[in-house]
């Protein structure tokens, strides 16, 4: 079935149950029309779990929502959590005294190790999608410089310059220049004159 028709068979799918069931439930009562909903039920959950095992098996594309469900933590990814899970339980069981100083010690450099390594080797693994996404943000970059209305988009405000706006508008108390529509003082908070 083409993409588009099964998505529009999808969307007018719990109508025609609805109606279906209220048509049974006029002409054959209400105990046929929860059956008429508990059947059509019953086939849509079918439906949908065999768009599932399609995309499993490769033979429907998957949608950005469906890949990352898939996405399942990588045997490195693992280790490293139950390395970090082991170094909590081990503050915890040095915490109510059944691991003594040397013990904790010596258990937390080699925890900490392994942690440090399976982290070097998730890194290492994430290298190839670091690099497509810094090639990805640096043509970004490219388009935007390139876009005449960046070229003439305001330029950033000097953090430590006053704000223009707000330069005409001394503190009485202590001078600091301030908003224009400021009631206090942001430095010293004293109330500002209105005028």
């Amino acid at each position: 079935m083409p993409k588009d028709i099964s998505s529009l068979a999808r969307r007018l799918a719990p109508v025609a149950l609805t109606l279906g069931a209220l048509l049974a439930g006029l002409t054959r009562g209400f105990g046929f029309a929860l059956l008429v909903l508990a059947g059509g039920a019953l086939l849509l959950l079918i439906a949908l779990v065999w768009g599932s095992v399609q995309s499993l098996t490769g033979e429907a594309e998957l949608s950005l929502d469906e890949a990352l469900g898939l996405g399942a933590p990588t045997a490195q990814e693992e280790q490293k959590r139950a390395v970090l899970r082991a170094l909590k339980d081990l503050e915890y069981e040095r915490g109510v005294g059944k691991v003594s100083e040397e013990d904790y010690a010596e258990l937390k450099a080699r925890y900490r190790a392994e942690a440090k390594r399976l982290l070097e080797s998730v890194d290492e693994g994430l290298e190839p999608a670091r690099a497509r996404a810094e090639q990805l943000l640096a043509a970004r970059l490219r388009a935007s410089a390139e876009r005449p209305e960046a070229a003439t988009a305001a330029p950033s405000a000097d953090p430590t310059a006053p704000h223009e706006r707000g330069a005409g508008r001394p503190c009485a108390s202590c001078a600091t220049p301030n908003d224009a529509d400021a009631l206090f003082c942001k430095k010293c908070g004293a109330r500002l004159e209105l005028g």
